[in-house]
C-alpha cells in the first residue's frame, strides 16, 4: 500500500457503455417470414407424414405377407411404436433366408416385468437345435452384427423347434 494516495486504481475506465455485439445488431433487423409462408411450410410436412404413413402401411402389409404375425394386434403396436423396425424386418429377410432357407419366421412382441417391449423374429425351425444355432451364427456374421445397432435394442432374432 502507497501511503500517497488515498484511493488506488487500475487506471481502466471501465464506465463506458458497450455496445451490442454485431449479432445482436443484425438479428433484430430479420424481418419474420410473411404468413402465407409459414402455411406452405406446415402444408408440406402435412403432405410429408400422409407420405411417411402410407409407406408404413405398405411396409406393414409386406412384414403380414411375409412373417406369421398374430391376432392380437401387440406386433402392429409393437412396429407402430418404434417405426424403423418395419424397414427393417424387410431388410433384414433376404438375409435370414440366406442363413435359414426356406423356413418360415413368426414375429412376437412380449413386454417383460419392467416394462422392457422387444420384438422376436422367431425362425421355425424344422431339424435340430444344432443346425439352428448354426443358422443363428451366420446369420449374425453375416448381416446381424453389423446392423444391431439400428434397432436400439428391441429387435431379437431366435429360433423355435418346429
Amino acid at each position: 500500500m502507497n501511503g500517497v494516495f488515498d484511493k488506488q486504481t487500475s487506471g481502466n475506465d471501465w464506465t463506458p457503455v458497450v455496445h451490442s455485439m454485431l449479432h445482436e445488431r443484425e438479428q433484430d433487423r430479420v424481418a419474420p417470414p410473411p404468413r402465407g409462408h409459414q402455411r406452405i411450410i406446415l402444408d408440406d410436412l402435412e403432405r410429408q407424414m400422409e407420405r411417411h404413413e402410407q409407406e408404413h402401411l405398405l411396409m406393414m402389409d409386406e412384414i403380414a405377407r411375409t412373417f406369421v404375425v398374430p391376432r392380437d394386434g401387440s406386433v402392429e403396436i409393437f412396429i407402430s411404436a418404434h417405426r424403423v423396425l418395419a424397414q427393417f424386418l424387410i431388410q433384414a429377410l433376404p438375409h435370414l433366408r440366406g442363413s435359414f432357407g426356406d423356413v418360415v419366421f413368426a414375429l412376437r412382441a412380449t413386454t417383460d416385468e419392467y416394462g422392457w417391449q422387444q420384438l422376436y423374429v422367431d425362425a421355425l425351425w424344422p431339424g435340430n437345435s444344432t443346425e439352428a444355432f448354426l443358422a443363428i451364427d451366420r446369420f449374425q456374421d453375416a448381416w446381424w452384427i453389423a446392423n444391431s445397432h439400428l434397432t436400439a435394442g428391441h429387435l431379437t432374432f431366435t429360433y423355435r423347434l418346429a
